[in-house]
């Protein structure tokens, strides 16, 4: 396995899917493949091209072992199976992976709020939105749903100290500007 790869990286997406089918008990090739797409309700239609590489992977760093099974009138089939060491590795992969479900549920909770505004204007525009927010910055509440058109009722209350953070950007032959005004709560912690 690699070293460059971050503790609980080793073992990626479609890796990890193969160890969880493959922890449930041994399988050939076309069964996994078949499982997978069950599994994913045909939301994901895995590939030979990516299964077998990936398999192929696993048996390198001994996480899965195979065997061939003979047949007589079909082609023959390669059965894998986890190893001890697959097993930890897996082990340690659900502690990583639950790690980043976690981070991105909580993400997700925490930026369910978030107004977004975005729109192709003139510099005229932007100059009246621009000062009509810095006049209500003025006040105790700033409704941000009377200054742009935001799906829903925004009310914010800054407080002071207020963090303020300009980034100027030129990417791609575009130019952009990012603003970011930050406090804390009086009711946080």
């Amino acid at each position: 396995m690699s070293t460059v790869v971050p503790r609980g990286m080793k073992v990626g997406t479609v890796s990890l899917w193969l160890l969880l089918l493959l922890s449930e008990r041994p399988m050939y090739g076309y069964e996994i493949i078949r499982e997978l797409e069950k599994r994913f309700s045909g939301f994901w239609k895995p590939k030979t091209g990516t299964i077998y590489p990936a398999l192929e992977k696993l048996e390198q760093n001994s996480l899965v072992t195979s065997r061939i099974e003979f047949m007589e009138e079909v082609p023959d089939r390669k059965h894998y199976a986890l190893t001890e060491k697959g097993r930890a590795e897996l082990a340690q992969s659900m502690v990583y992976w639950t790690r980043v479900t976690e981070v991105l549920e909580n993400y997700k909770e925490s930026h369910e709020s978030l107004a977004r505004y975005k729109v192709e204007t003139n510099r005229k525009e932007l100059s009246k939105i621009l000062a009509d927010l810095g006049r209500a910055f003025e006040g105790e509440e700033v409704e941000l749903h009377e200054l742009l058109p935001v799906d829903k009722p925004v009310t914010m209350k800054p407080v002071e100290p207020l963090k303020f953070k300009f980034l100027y950007a030129k990417e791609n032959h575009k130019l952009e500007v990012h603003m970011e005004i930050e406090w804390q709560p009086k009711d946080s912690p």
